[in-house]
């Protein structure tokens, strides 16, 4: 499972980037107007930052036409560019025009709330499934499974297209893992607590306590322990 960090700032992008296992970014339109009033410096900043590819979704969900220009107009711009189309109809619609008209243009669907428009997904040749998984499971009263039949969907009718799931939570994290999504993108203060635990912390700073009461702050190197 490959982890990518849903962010438009690209000094985030880097913090994660510097903790050796982001794969990729995923943005939206809400986070690319948060950036500032630039959008083509903020898109271009994001690449560079990105260890991977970058998933950038086109603005609108209702016309077709306007659909498939800025997905070439994205998918001119650089290779690491996965364009994002919308779950609907005209969506979908452009979707089909695209494969057919550039087979190596990587394409993503996103906002996908149900195992009904993952299939149209899977069926119509996407790249990429993008579930919101995350933002259902704080919606509901019991954690939403929609990668497990999402899966078996794919499984079953020889569909190539991989699933991208939305985390929050270390538990949700946890559950899309099991369920083997392909690709799993989360905001950095989420992804920060993958790393988090307070039994380990409680332990660490045991640790460090018990040697700073013997050895003071000197590590093996004799350098000053680092405090967490």
């Amino acid at each position: 499972m490959e982890l990518y960090l849903d962010s438009s700032n690209p000094q985030e992008i880097e913090t994660v980037r510097s903790w050796g296992v982001l794969s990729g970014v995923t943005t939206n339109p809400t986070l690319i107007s948060q950036a500032g009033p630039d959008m083509g410096k903020t898109l271009n900043d994001i690449i560079d930052a990105s260890p991977g590819p970058v998933l950038v979704q086109v603005v609108g969900w209702r016309e077709p036409e306007s659909l498939v220009a800025q997905a070439r107009w994205l998918h001119a711009l650089s290779d690491q560019i996965v364009v994002k189309l919308p779950m609907s109809i005209a969506g979908i619609q452009a979707l089909v025009r695209l494969k057919q008209d550039l087979p190596a243009l990587q394409v993503a669907v996103t906002a996908i709330a149900s195992v009904a428009q993952a299939y149209l997904c899977g069926k119509a040749g996407a790249d990429i499934a993008a579930v919101f998984n995350g933002p259902l499971d704080e919606a509901a009263d019991a954690p939403v499974n929609l990668v497990g039949p999402i899966k078996t969907i794919y499984d079953n009718y020889g569909f190539h297209t991989r699933i991208l799931s939305c985390g929050r939570f270390p538990r949700l994290f946890g559950q899309v893992a099991v369920a083997g999504t392909d690709i799993c993108t989360m905001k950095i203060e989420y992804m920060r607590r993958l790393y988090e635990h307070p039994f380990t912390e409680q332990r660490m700073s045991g640790f460090t306590r018990d040697w700073e009461s013997r050895f003071g702050n000197r590590t093996w190197l004799g350098e000053p322990v680092k405090r967490f």
